[in-house]
């Protein structure tokens, strides 16, 4: 019935589109045809061969992953035939005049022989040998001989570009297992040369190499902190010993591409290229030689086609969480990019959605979970409503990520790491905090009590949410007239103990504000400080980077989220949370900046707290957050009901941040989710600072286009 639903949408889709079919084979009806779209100026080969459902082939990437023997492409050409030919023409197949290995995209891809009725004994044999009666692939045979034996048949078998490639890939894949035990027996044995990097590597970190490398296209979804990029360097050195891989594409955040440049050079002799500047820079330097050559995730959706025609043996996805919606621009670029291998970097490869799971899978192979319908509908466990309440078969999906996915915690791997000290230091309201934060208390729980809510009511809920945390850091990011923090008062008092005996501290806040307000806190402690955030060019990162990596009288590191991923900084010892995060990967990205492979002080981690607010509450939600990745990633259960990680839905867990009781049944017609930012409407928002700051606090939540997330982001830079 699924299956029936999803060839009838691509039905629909083919006949609502304009297509332009060429016949560019010999015959009138089974033929290979060229199928172009002059809107997006997509264009593929469809080869007809029957009218039934199995019977063609696309080259389009929705047949090769669809699994359901049809698309679009192929419906468009098989009703225009249908115009134009009998009943009984539409009964008929295309003769096999000739032997030829095919490619079946089925539930599983196999290869398959179309077999001519009359063939000679050795055809027969090979047949046997490697094929079951279906003419599909048997198992019995190894993929390694194929092309051998065929070549020692009397007849000429045609073998198909794409069943060459599968062939190739097989064989590969193979050959790279049989390497992969030989190298894992010699790290046992201790005798493996490890002498991949001018460092030594630690043992889990040997295996990670090894298994990026062996997997040919994989996920490293390590604990931050254990050195995922100095394993996927060493991977790249083993493939380039094994394999003869010169050109490695790094695809990274902004934040981290100049930290990937000076570690490629610390850690190996590869030649090292940074892409940046204007369009005709960035075409000189693709036209320039090298080993590796570095992009931030932007630079994708310009340069695609460049990048691809340099043909990259391997591409890294850095934080490869910035393709984890499947329908952003960055997303859909990234995973346009061709490459024999491909290692995938994510300490967080599942925040929010088990569809973030889905998208980064797909780069590595679109093919491992399955189509997206069939995905959805295997694990998402829906009410009579339709909403999302949990998911399920989670051991299915661990099943299929075993071949591509390692993961590995520091509890696990690095008992030596130091220890690490988490301290809540609480604040209390200031009188003249009190009398808004009260105010927007007041106005956020008579929302609550309404019996419907319309749109303005829940973007007012947003906006009231985060003017209680503005309020609780500062009065001025609430009003920009007065300021009043006993934060940045305790921050005061705390910076000259936490420095004592030489300690550097890194401070996170969510705004760029409230960090400016720390700054001028620090200037009248005269201490020196970095200060990075997003809206910085990649220069300016690096230079701020190196002068607190390098330069010991600048003690404070002041940081936004945009620092809050891929960068090293382990120079300190101390992190600073001035406000947490509503997202635990966040918070846990922070921290890992300093608590990580190379830090050889223990860690100490400041969280200030406002207390009896919104902010202590955010402690227990951060918790239940967490349940999610954990079940599905550490866990050994099923299935994963939302009401024990988030019990009572979106709503009850704002009445009970702010101290408001449950409702027992929730009124007809709320919604249960937050709304999404897609759909708020940024021309409504009062011009005040509130509504943009309210949609930053989902900003690590909900699902953004790329286009959208940069919408709020400058808005709120203008504003904030």
């Amino acid at each position: 019935m699924l299956r029936d639903e999803q060839i009838e949408i691509r039905r629909q889709r083919a006949r609502a589109d304009n297509y332009r079919i060429e016949n560019v084979g010999k015959n009138r009806v089974f033929s290979d045809f060229r199928v172009s779209n002059p809107v997006s100026g997509g264009e593929y080969t469809v080869a007809i061969r029957g009218f039934d459902t199995g019977d063609n082939t696309c080259t389009c990437p929705d047949f090769r992953a669809n699994t359901l023997g049809t698309c679009k492409h192929i419906e468009a050409v098989l009703e225009d035939l249908k115009e134009d030919n009998p009943a009984h023409v539409q009964k008929k197949k295309a003769a096999v005049t000739k032997p030829e290995v095919y490619l079946h995209y089925g539930e599983a891809l196999r290869l398959g022989l179309h077999l001519p009725p009359r063939h000679t004994d050795k055809l027969a044999a090979f047949a046997k040998k490697y094929f079951d009666d279906r003419g599909l692939w048997s198992g019995r045979g190894k993929v390694d001989d194929l092309i051998a034996d065929a070549e020692r048949v009397p007849e000429e078998i045609a073998l198909r570009s794409d069943a060459i490639d599968f062939i190739r890939r097989e064989s590969e894949r193979l050959d790279l297992r049989r390497r992969e035990e030989e190298w894992l027996a010699q790290i046992d044995a201790g005798a493996f040369d490890a002498k991949l990097l001018s460092v030594p590597l630690y043992e889990y970190q040997l295996r990670g190499a090894v298994f990026l490398a062996c997997r040919g296209r994989a996920i490293l979804g390590d604990d931050m902190g254990l050195g995922k990029t100095l394993q996927s360097l060493a991977a790249v050195e083993l493939l380039a010993r094994e394999r003869g891989i010169s050109r490695v594409l790094v695809v990274a955040p902004s934040s981290v591409k100049y930290q990937w440049e000076g570690e490629v050079r610390r850690f190996t002799k590869r030649a090292v290229q940074v892409i940046e500047g204007g369009p005709d820079d960035r075409k000189d330097q693709y036209a320039a030689a090298t080993f590796y050559r570095l992009v931030n995730y932007e630079q994708v959706v310009r340069d695609r086609d460049a990048i691809n025609a340099w043909k990259p043996d391997v591409i890294i996805l850095d934080e490869a969480q910035r393709i984890k919606n499947w329908e952003s621009k960055t997303s859909r670029a990234v995973k346009k990019l061709t490459s024999r291998y491909a290692i995938v970097l994510t300490g967080t490869p599942l925040e929010n959605k088990l569809e973030e799971l889905y998208s980064i899978v797909q780069f590595v192979d679109e093919r491992r979970f399955g189509p997206a319908f069939q995905f959805l509908h295997d694990h998402r466990v829906l009410d009579d409503k339709g909403n999302l309440t949990g998911y399920r078969n989670l051991e299915k999906i661990r099943e299929r990520l075993e071949p591509i996915f390692l993961r590995r915690t520091r509890a696990e791997v690095l008992t030596q790491l130091p220890g690490r000290t988490d301290n809540t230091v609480y604040v209390e309201l200031s009188d003249e905090q009190r009398v808004p934060y009260e105010e927007q208390r007041t106005r956020l729980a008579r929302l609550l009590g309404k019996g419907f809510l319309s749109d303005a009511d829940r973007k007012q809920i947003l906006a009231c949410l985060a003017n209680l945390r503005l309020v609780c850091d500062s009065t001025f990011l609430f009003d920009k007239a007065t300021h009043h923090s006993p934060k940045l008062d305790e921050f005061a008092e705390l910076v000259p103990e936490l420095m004592g005996d030489g300690h550097k501290l890194v401070v996170f806040s969510q705004w760029e504000t409230m960090l400016n307000l720390a700054a001028a806190v620090l200037d009248k402690l005269k201490v020196r400080y970095a200060l990075l955030h997003g809206g910085m060019s990649g220069k300016d990162r690096k230079a701020v980077m190196e002068a607190f990596n390098t330069d010991p009288e600048c003690r404070v590191f002041l940081s936004t989220d945009a620092g809050g991923v891929g960068l090293n900084l382990q120079v300190a010892d101390t992190v600073v949370n001035l406000e947490l995060p509503w997202n635990p990967a966040v918070l846990e990205q922070r921290i890992a900046r300093v608590h990580r492979l190379g830090q050889e002080r223990p860690v100490r981690v400041i969280n200030l707290v406002t207390r009896g607010t919104v902010e202590e509450k955010v402690l227990k939600t951060l918790e239940q957050k967490k349940g999610l990745f954990d079940g599905v990633f550490d866990g050994e259960e099923d299935e994963i009901a939302f009401s024990a990680v988030n019990p009572g839905g979106f709503l009850n867990t704002v009445r009970e941040l702010i101290g408001e009781a449950k409702a027992e049944v929730l009124p007809a017609g709320v919604v249960e989710t937050p709304p999404s930012i897609a759909d708020t409407g940024l021309s409504l928002v009062e011009p005040t600072l509130t509504m943009f700051e309210a949609l930053a606090v989902w900003l690590a939540t909900a699902p953004l286009t790329d286009e959208q997330r940069e919408r709020v982001k400058r808005a709120a830079g203008k504003l904030g």
